[in-house]
């Protein structure tokens, strides 16, 4: 109950220090007012609250996190400035200079973040994770079960048997849980032990196999006790991605993904990337003709590989890159391995810190590519997954990318097992296309670059 006023106390003095030293450090210059002060405080703290920042059970350590709270506080500063200068302050007084309120807004919001994700290290207790009802049959079971168990989650799982002939049984075979709670038992279960020792409840079932008195009953656990989660809600909310063996064949009409063509957000980041393209164009030529000059030394001509991929659209298109393979190496296996003597040592660096996608920018600039969006696939591979991944056309709706979300939260793929793992994540970056998964997506690329992780 006080996290949300002791955060709030927090932040007001973070801005008024800031914006006291940066007044003092500049000389003294500044024209500091009541409103100058006082309006953009009021503006950076509602941003916040609508991004979830004075909840106490936030996980302020996850990059989904930082960036919403990085775009709440660049939002705060563009509210802020058109309230303050072209309402609060307008008229021919001074007011606060421009340079040290945009200052002080930067810097507010990397301290603002940084305690915050200070308090979620230390206090443990706020980061616990609780335990979870999966309740089960026997063609989910085994894939949450398995899907569970890869993914790094390390809550206690208490398997719930939606029928008879899971009840009593190992999950997913030898060394695996048992089902050993009834579905018809969960009622009385979750009024004998107090309802709030769990964290959610997952229905890894057929919905229609449940009872509809206890259907009934989780519905109304699920608006006043705690979350009762489908798979496909649970691998949205808990993994950010959508698991392809629960769609249903009217999945497509419902996830509405005709509306990422209309959006607003489309076309302005067709926008963005123009003008964001043709800086990192300037500020990275030094960088592309040194890796140029240093592919004819040590490997020798031609310095950029191309070859067609798929489009928005389908469409295909000409993709360049630097190149990393030897000469003719595409002609063999469509993946590239681990370890894969086709790629040179010096091919070895520039993937692993990314120089090799620089010429990318080029059709960016085109129109061909986004800097964000599902890896623009090699059209020989798209027609064989096409026919083999139910909905993959659907990566197509937008531009491919650079980089992408299942770039930054799956490693390189080199089978169809990786491919179906990789398309789940580009289902739902579609699905949730916007702002705030695109600065995420920028986070977590930024890691891996700086961290030489991937190929």
């Amino acid at each position: 109950m006080l996290f949300a006023p002791t955060c709030s106390l927090l932040d007001g003095l973070i801005w008024l220090i800031v914006y006291f030293a940066i007044t003092h450090v500049s000389g003294g210059y500044n024209v500091v007012t009541p409103e100058a002060l006082f309006l953009p405080l009021g503006v950076i703290i509602v941003a916040l609250a609508i991004v979830g920042a004075y909840k106490a059970r936030m996980d302020f350590a996850s990059l989904r996190y930082a960036s919403e709270h990085l775009i709440a506080c660049a939002a705060g500063c563009a509210a802020a400035a058109i309230l303050l200068y072209m309402g609060a302050s307008f008229g021919p007084h001074a007011t606060s200079s421009r340079g040290i309120f945009t200052v002080s807004f930067l810097l507010f919001a990397i301290l603002s973040l940084i305690y915050r994700r200070i308090f979620w290290f230390n206090d443990v207790k706020f980061r616990t994770q609780g335990k979870l009802l999966a309740i089960v049959n026997e063609q989910l079971g085994p894939i949450f079960y398995r899907d569970y168990q890869a993914s790094g989650l390390v809550h206690e799982v208490r398997y719930v048997a939606s029928t008879a002939t899971v009840h009593g049984k190992r999950i997913a075979g030898e060394g695996t849980p048992v089902a050993d709670l009834k579905v018809d038992q969960l009622l009385s279960h979750l009024d004998l032990e107090n309802v709030t020792a769990y964290e959610a409840i997952v229905l890894a079932t057929d919905i229609a196999q449940l009872d509809p008195m206890i259907a009934k009953r989780l519905a109304i656990i699920h608006f006043d006790e705690l979350p009762v989660y489908t798979m496909h809600s649970f691998y949205e909310n808990y993994w950010e991605r959508i698991p392809l063996h629960v769609l249903g064949p009217a999945w497509p009409i419902e996830a509405e993904f005709i509306l990422v063509q209309h959006s607003v957000y489309s076309a302005l980041k067709r926008l963005f990337d123009f003008f964001i393209v043709l800086f990192l164009l300037l500020t990275a030529l030094p960088i592309m003709l040194v890796t140029a000059l240093a592919i004819v030394i040590l490997d020798g001509f031609p310095i950029i590989y191309s070859q067609p991929r798929a489009g928005i659209h389908g469409d295909p298109f000409t993709l360049y890159k630097f190149r990393t393979m030897r000469v003719g190496s595409d002609r063999g296996d469509g993946y590239t391995r681990e370890g894969d003597s086709r790629v040179s040592k010096l091919g070895n660096f520039l993937r692993k810190t990314r120089l090799d996608e620089l010429p990318q920018l080029w059709n960016v600039l085109k129109g061909d590519m986004s800097m964000i969006g599902p890896r623009a696939e090699w059209m020989r591979l798209v027609t064989d997954y096409e026919k083999q991944i139910p909905y993959y056309h659907f990566r197509h709706l937008v531009r491919p990318g650079i980089t992408g979300w299942a770039q930054v939260n799956y490693p390189y793929g080199a089978s169809l097992e990786d491919a179906l793992q990789k398309f789940s994540y580009d289902l739902y970056y579609i699905q949730n296309f916007s702002l705030r998964l695109d600065a995420e997506v920028l986070l977590k690329t930024l890691h891996v670059v700086l961290f030489g992780k991937g190929r």
